[in-house]
């Protein structure tokens, strides 16, 4: 599972006003996320999570993994055909976790685009360990709010 996508390149949403916590480059702060596009309207990022980021010692904070597939759900969006050059939020967010989430170790994060339908888009997400073992998966509705002058 972990290998699938490690011939895609990698990619951060890298512009100078950016500085969303999840994948801005440019944040201190923040989880700095970087991304692969694995086909259509589906990313990943292999990301390893730091133990400061724990709930309990040794597991990911359920907040944190909630960052971690919003970030990768939205990404998806803009790497569908169509999704370059709009602003989406997310709309409705729905969270399951599976198994613990370990700090510490290589994960991979998906966001897969499921369909669009005027403004709205539909999203899955899944983290899963190196084994390819579902750790937490997500549902979600986002919104397109704008289009983009460019950038």
């Amino acid at each position: 599972m972990m290998g699938a996508s490690e011939d895609a390149e990698e990619f951060a949403v890298d512009y100078p006003e950016n500085q969303c916590f999840g994948c801005s480059p440019h944040n201190e702060r923040g989880m700095r996320m970087r991304f692969r596009s694995v086909g259509p309207g589906v990313v990943e990022s292999h990301h390893t999570v730091e133990e400061h980021l724990a709930g309990a010692p040794g597991v990911v904070h359920g907040g944190i993994q909630a960052v971690l597939l919003d970030e990768a759900m939205g990404v998806a969006i803009h790497q569908s055909d169509g999704g370059a050059d709009i602003d989406v939020v997310t709309a409705e967010f729905k969270l399951r976790y599976r198994r613990p989430v370990a700090t510490g170790v290589p994960l991979v994060v998906r966001g897969t685009l499921q369909r669009r339908e005027g403004r709205d888009f539909w999203l899955e997400g899944a983290i899963v360990d190196a084994s390819g073992e579902l750790l937490t998966v997500a549902e979600a509705r986002w919104r397109q709010i704008s289009t983009r002058t460019p950038r």
